[in-house]
């Protein structure tokens, strides 16, 4: 078999001349030089410390992982899943080389009436629908132009295809100056945090690189407000709404203070509970109105308009200083003490309802469920002793949030910090988060 590789510009017009062309690929079931010669003959990029060279994916794919420890079995997938980020990154560069040379496609000067369709040329060699073509290309071009400090970070294996996706709808809006002043705050450790986690990093940093244009962001976005009802099978609707996020916040935290007075019946989840006590809202029947407490991490400074610094909307996550002002302005609203690190070391009051000042504040220190990575809000968690009461006091460094699921799970820790220790013997820290960077 000969394969002949030649400009289509020769092949459409009749001149195509083979003696002009070497042959890329010959005679492959002769043994002659081939595909596998000649990818083997290419420079290769090199792989950074860490990550598994091809002879170690090999010797994994080896394995019988029936015959290793959990512990192993454990090592293998995080190694994997460092070198399928590598892979990853290498082929965004090459499709972001690939859209180089149809500089048509990016908006420049065509070099043929070909580039406009290098999303198809894409689609067809990857068995992908044209549309999702364009898009890996477009994505591709978005991480080596917009983000390149992000895709270094993939080669590296710190950031997973996720977690850029996410350093990409983050910094969409942002110039090019601000995107990497976001980057420098927000990489470093990003190994450490869930998508989610990197996530509620990364607006922060947004707010805090450029105060001034994340207002404008902010204020634009708000004029988006709206709410939609959309009919669904079965005589039911999805009743959707756009809010700012401190009252989307309010109202959700409104819902499920009526849902947990209503009392478990053993019928309705809570769930249902809140939607049933959406509809009491809407016809009048929830009894006496009442502000939902909200809670609020900033500094006195922002408080009183000292700086700008992001605050933290409990719940939400980074507001900026502006919608933190007007929350302490016009809600009933709880304000967190922090020390000069950002960690949370005690409260001040101004709620509606009486309530334990000792699980108030362990649930604003926590703000979440403290097993690695669990994203459950504190106000949905139980209130755990860390070693096992009487042994354990009832005190702040031995309580903490936990969800009903982890606190079942729960091993030991102390004090503020928990180490949580797997059935494989790997052992997690966890800290309550400092929301003020």
């Amino acid at each position: 078999m000969t394969v002949i590789l030649a400009p289509p510009d020769d092949l459409l017009d009749g001149k195509f001349d083979p003696a002009r062309f070497e042959t890329a690929f010959a005679d492959i079931e002769s043994g002659m030089p081939g595909l596998q010669g000649w990818l083997e003959n290419l420079t290769r990029p090199a792989i950074p410390e860490g990550i598994p060279a091809a002879a170690q994916v090999d010797a994994i794919a080896r394995m019988n992982f029936g015959s290793v420890s959990d512990d192993d079995v454990l090592s293998v997938v995080a190694t994997l899943e460092k070198s399928l980020t590598w892979l990853q990154a290498m082929q965004v560069r090459a499709l972001a080389e690939f859209a180089r040379r149809r500089p048509g496609y990016l908006g420049e000067q065509a070099a043929s009436v070909f580039d406009e369709h290098a999303g198809d040329e894409v689609a067809a060699v990857l068995h992908i629908a044209p549309r999702t073509g364009a898009s890996r290309l477009d994505w591709a071009i978005e991480l080596s132009s917009r983000l390149p400090k992000t895709l270094a970070a993939m080669e590296n294996g710190q950031v997973t295809y996720a977690k850029a996706l996410v350093m990409s709808e983050e910094t969409a809006q942002l110039d090019p100056a601000t995107i990497a002043a976001v980057e420098e705050r927000c990489l470093d450790g990003a190994d450490q945090l869930t998508p989610t986690q990197l996530r509620r990093r990364v607006k922060r940093a947004v707010i805090a690189v450029d105060a001034d244009a994340a207002k404008r962001r902010a204020e634009r976005a708000r004029d988006e407000r709206r709410v939609a009802v959309l009919p669904r099978p079965d005589g039911m609707t999805e009743f959707w709404a756009l809010l700012p996020a401190q009252d989307a916040t309010a109202l959700f935290t409104r819902l499920t203070d009526l849902a947990r007075g209503a009392g478990g019946d053993g019928q309705r989840t809570m769930d249902q509970r809140r939607a049933d006590a959406l509809s009491d809202l809407i016809y009048g029947n929830a009894g006496p109105a009442s502000s939902p407490l909200v809670q609020l991490v900033m500094t006195d400074a922002t408080l009183i308009g000292g700086d700008n610094q992001p605050a933290e909307l409990i719940g939400y996550g980074p507001v900026i200083a502006a919608t933190a002002r007007k929350i302490a302005a016009d809600s009933i609203w709880q304000a967190l003490q922090t020390d000069s690190t950002g960690t949370i070391i005690g409260l001040g009051r101004r709620r509606y309802r009486p309530s334990a000042r000792l699980a108030d504040l362990i649930r604003s220190r926590d703000r979440r469920c403290r097993f690695p990575g669990c994203g459950q809000p504190a106000n949905r968690t139980d209130i755990d002793h860390t070693v096992r009461y009487p042994s354990g006091m009832t005190e702040e460094g031995n309580l903490a949030c936990l969800c009903r699921t982890h606190h079942l799970a729960k091993t030991a820790g102390q004090s503020r910090t928990l180490e949580w220790t797997s059935p494989t013997h790997r052992t997690y820290i966890t800290q309550p988060p400092k929301p003020l960077m």
